[in-house]
């Protein structure tokens, strides 16, 4: 298909994406390291400077690592003194790679090589590591099972490196481990999928003794984070608690009954907490905006953090010997600014923003909530330009992810600013399945409550329409993933609610999703296919199966990658040919593959080259 405003579709975000950004710092040791790129590098790059104000040096440029700028490089673990770095590289974006480790002081890569890795972390302990691994396996696409705890130290071979915890018995299962800083205990955390955890640990100067449970799995979820006092953790979990709470916990004594409750469940999520300076950082979200706390080690009150807006924030700081950090700081109309963080004094001081080429004075963003088919209130965002009259026959562009325990938060993009520059209104809907309001939000949308997920994704575009805000034939509807899923089962179940759709990296063949890669994780959120109840609920709603004879889809381009090996592109190729043998559409029923790219853009070209289509797509088929 070759539509001409394609390119000028394209220089533009080019153009808007065309300026220089810079993330938030974070310090190791007598250096703050800083990412940046210059505009259109394809990976940023990682720069480093003694002072915050003092002159910086280049520390690390992945670009380096490939001619097309496609390989990817993800810091995993750090040493405890930061000498060494442990870098996950991949190719093309996909899950799988291999570990390198970088020396700090002379920047360059250690001998040692360990290729074949995937869904893995680096816990440093003495002179090494420990890691996840799956047995080697030609046919990427395979089932990944069997994953094993090795330990890798400095200089051997990956060959040489010595296991250190398997579960034979149940093969399809998450292992990681996390060591503490003063390298005296080790955690296994156990899971079956997305979601629901058993933590294990031991003392490593005892390695003969047997482990105990921190937290029993796998109903509950829960995350460790070091106290100030040596054999003890604060606990993070949704045990006993739907919204989440802090507890503390001696390893010596980890009985439940001798729990102490930190930080209580409150009627909003706890998201996370940072352990930094003698406080702990506890960080909110309530309708879907971030709140941020300051407590004393036993939970008592200090302060809040106050955001410059409404929006999403995030601490960053390494140890819990800190006496700084930085808060980042985003939404979706406003530029992402960081704030250095003085814990001592509790000062916070503005250290940048990126100087943008749209221009968002002209923006606006208007939160809305509205019910659902069963009548529960759904949150949602519409972004869109003053002076917006509700015609009923606005360009809108819905998106939805709905699953998976995780938020649609506030963030900032320029490549939205393409719609809005048509006129368009760019809509976020906060669906069930997500995390915006703890788990109960969750379990409304997963397993055999699935299907709530997609009625609040329609009643979405239904009470848009009612509101006079668009019509049927201007909406374009999207997501990607799991919402990749919901866009297929959207623009099946109701075609005559949307006029576009974009089901991008979508899990949409529900009865054979757990037999390919780590897909098999997705059972704790869809359920097994294997299990009849399970499997008549899911071909209820399964895209690929529910395709009818002879009916009209909306125009539908679905999107997938070649090195995509989280959701294979085999879910998009079965789709989009089903659409295109059943169908009796006049609009086009399209796939799309993006070469050298995963399951997210491998850099920036390909992720500017993909928006550029969709935008194209969208435009064409909305008419506008």
């Amino acid at each position: 298909m070759n539509i001409p405003e394609r390119r000028q579709i394209l220089a533009r975000l080019k153009e808007l994406n065309d300026y220089p950004k810079q993330g938030c710092p974070y310090k190791l040791g007598e250096w703050y390291y800083i990412s940046r790129n210059d505009g259109l590098q394809n990976q940023w790059v990682t720069y480093r400077k003694r002072t915050l104000d003092g002159e910086e040096e280049l520390f690390f440029d992945p670009n380096t690592l490939s001619e097309d700028g496609t390989t990817n490089a993800h810091m995993v673990g750090l040493q405890r003194d930061f000498k060494y770095i442990t870098y996950m590289i991949t190719t093309a974006g996909s899950d799988a790679g291999e570990l390198r480790i970088m020396d700090t002081a002379t920047k360059t890569w250690l001998p040692d090589y360990l290729p074949e890795m995937k869904h893995t972390g680096a816990a440093w302990y003495k002179d090494g590591f420990f890691y996840s691994r799956y047995d080697a396996e030609e046919d990427y696409q395979k089932q990944d099972k069997n994953q094993k705890i090795y330990y890798h130290k400095l200089g051997d071979s990956k060959a040489e490196d010595k296991l250190f915890y398997e579960d034979p018995e149940h093969p399809l299962r998450y292992l990681h481990a996390i060591v503490s800083d003063d390298e005296r205990y080790i955690f296994i955390y156990i899971a079956e999928g997305t979601h629901g955890t058993e933590i294990k640990y031991k003392k490593l100067d005892e390695p003969n003794a047997e482990y105990r449970t921190l937290l029993a799995g796998f109903e509950f979820s829960g995350h460790v984070e070091e106290a100030f006092e040596a054999d003890f953790v604060y606990l993070m979990t949704n045990k006993g608690a739907k919204n989440y709470r802090l507890l503390k916990v001696n390893l010596l004594n980890p009985d439940e009954q001798n729990w102490q409750e930190i930080i209580p469940e409150r009627e909003y999520v706890l998201d996370g907490v940072g352990i930094v300076g003698h406080k702990i950082f506890a960080m909110f979200t309530k309708d879907v905006q971030s709140r941020i706390e300051v407590m004393d080690p036993d939970g008592n009150f200090l302060h809040e953090i106050k955001l410059p807006y409404q929006g999403t924030a995030n601490f960053i700081a390494i140890k819990k010997e800190d006496t700084e950090g930085f808060f980042y700081f985003s939404s979706f109309i406003h530029p992402d600014e960081c704030y250095h963080y003085d814990i001592t004094a509790n000062k916070l001081t503005f250290f940048h923003s990126d100087p943008i080429k749209a221009d968002v004075s002209q923006i606006t963003s208007e939160q809305v909530f509205y019910p659902s088919k069963d009548g529960t209130r759904i949150p949602m965002t519409l972004i869109y330009n003053k002076g917006m009259v509700k015609n009923g026959q606005n360009p809108l562009y819905l998106y939805g992810y709905g699953g998976f325990n995780n938020a649609l938060m506030p963030y900032f993009s320029t490549d939205r600013t393409v719609f809005l520059e048509k006129g368009g209104i760019y809509v976020i809907t906060n669906l069930r399945g997500g995390s915006e309001y703890g788990e109960t939000w969750h379990e409304a949308g997963m397993l055999l409550n699935k299907q709530n997920v997609f009625d609040d994704f329609i009643a979405a575009a239904e009470f848009l329409i009612r509101e006079n805000y668009t019509c049927p034939e201007k909406i374009a509807i999207a997501g990607g993933s799991n919402g990749g899923l919901l866009i297929g089962a959207c623009l099946l179940q109701r075609p005559d609610l949307f006029r576009v759709a974009v089901p991008s990296m979508g899990v949409l063949d529900m009865l054979r999703f757990h037999k390919f890669t780590c897909g098999w994780g997705l059972i704790t959120d869809y359920g097994n296919p294997d299990e009849e109840q399970h499997f008549h609920n899911l071909l209820s709603y399964s895209p690929l199966h529910n395709v009818k004879e002879g009916a009209r889809y909306p125009a539908t381009m679905v999107v997938t990658a070649d090195h995509d090996d989280r959701v294979i592109p085999g879910h998009s190729f079965k789709f989009a040919a089903t659409l295109q043998e059943k169908a009796a559409s006049d609009l086009p029923l399209l796939l799309y593959t993006q070469i050298q790219s995963a399951h997210g853009c491998s850099n920036l070209t390909k992720r500017l080259e993909l928006v550029a289509d969709t935008w194209t797509f969208v435009f064409k088929y909305l008419e506008i």
